[in-house]
């Protein structure tokens, strides 16, 4: 009589353990078993940029315009922007340009949120030195498409590249993502 009740046991254990582990919960265990061989998850920091620069090559005062977009989402964690803008003989002339040739240099830059909110404005006729601001998100950054707009007015000569108005703008998207460590990396 021991017999058959170990031998019952035995079969409701087996009985148990089998049918545990085929089907739906089979698989539920299996999946708990390769999720904890993976390697953990990390957080990537990775850069995106957008540029703008244009180098003016004649010599009567000529007209920039352009505009690009570029995306922002809820992993954006700060934006920088760097500005940069060389008016050829600024120093002696700068703002005053406009009386004597009657035709103003400039470079103005804006960056506007997807709903038309101005969010970063550099207006200027005169040499800028390089400079970076940064950005951080107050409590967090419009999603959306934003913009850079740019239009300008300058000139320069090409025989020797000497005197020759120019501005270079690059916005980095700072970005954080979950990276899987069997996926392709965020920033492809």
């Amino acid at each position: 009589m021991a017999m058959g009740r170990n031998g019952l046991a035995v079969f409701l254990l087996l009985t148990l353990m089998m049918s545990s582990l085929s089907g739906c919960m089979g698989l539920l265990q299996a999946r708990e078993t390769i999720e904890g061989l993976r390697d953990d998850v990390e957080m990537i920091q990775y850069p995106d940029k957008v540029d703008m620069a244009h180098t003016f090559t004649t010599i009567t005062v000529q007209p920039y315009s352009n505009q690009t977009t570029f995306p922002v989402d809820e992993s954006v964690e700060r934006i920088e922007i760097y500005f940069k803008v060389v008016m050829s003989g600024s120093d002696q002339v700068s703002c005053i340009d406009e009386v004597l040739t009657n035709e103003l240099r400039y470079v103005r830059a804006e960056v506007t949120t997807p709903s038309g909110v101005s969010f970063w404005l550099q207006n200027v006729c005169e040499d800028v030195n390089p400079a970076v601001e940064t950005f951080e998100p107050n409590p967090e950054f419009e999603v959306g498409d934003w913009n850079l707009d740019v239009e300008a007015r300058g000139w320069g000569e090409s025989t020797l590249g000497l005197l020759q108005d120019n501005f270079i703008i690059v916005i980095t998207v700072h970005r954080v993502c979950q990276q899987f460590p069997i996926e392709p990396p965020c920033d492809e």
